[in-house]
Order: structure tokens, then sequence, then C-alpha cells
């Protein structure tokens, strides 16, 4: 599923499009783990009770990422592992689904 920014009535940093997605997949917050790379981004995941992952970029680095499950430079990969810049410690350096599940079960 697609969801834009378009179709609810309120942008980031509302939680409006998190809710959209939700409900049109039948899904609780609960269940789900949002990836974000803005300040904006994690407050509207947040207000929607999501746990988040953020990975910054040059222009959303100095933003403040304050709730969010883990912030990382990047996903990483075998061979080029990530940076952890904040929250969960988890001991593999790149993301894959082991390491998601292992972040929403924290």
């Amino acid at each position: 599923m697609i969801a834009a920014g378009d179709i609810v009535p309120a942008k980031k940093p509302a939680p409006d499009i998190y809710h959209y997605a939700l409900e049109k997949m039948g899904l609780a917050a609960a269940d789900c783990l949002a990836f974000e790379d803005s300040e904006n981004g994690l407050r509207a995941s947040l207000g929607a009770g999501l746990k988040t992952l953020v990975t910054v970029n040059d222009y959303t680095l100095d933003h403040d990422f304050t709730g969010a499950a883990v912030v990382l430079s990047d996903l990483g990969e075998p061979g080029a592992p990530n940076q952890r810049l904040a929250g969960a410690e988890l001991s593999q350096p790149f993301v894959d689904v082991a390491y998601l599940r292992a972040l929403h079960q924290g």
C-alpha cells in the first residue's frame, strides 16, 4: 500500500497519514514499525503510536529524534556497517529482518 500526504487533512508532523495507512491495512500500531528520516516524520509516527527507526541524511542530521527506537546513519549492509547514533543497541551493524524483529520486540 502507498499512502501520500495529499490524501489526508493534515500533513506531517500530524499523524494523519499513519492513521490512514493503519486503518486501510487493518493493522494496529503496536504490530508495526515505521521508518522515518526527519523530525516531522518521527513526530507523525510517534503521534500514531508507532515504534520508529530513523535514518538520518545531510539535511536531518541535526534534527531532534527523541523518542525514536533507534537512530542510524543508514541501514548498513554486511561489510558496510551503519553507525548507531541513538537508541536501542542491537549487536548487528546492518538492518535486516532479524534486526527489525529484535527492535520491534525490544
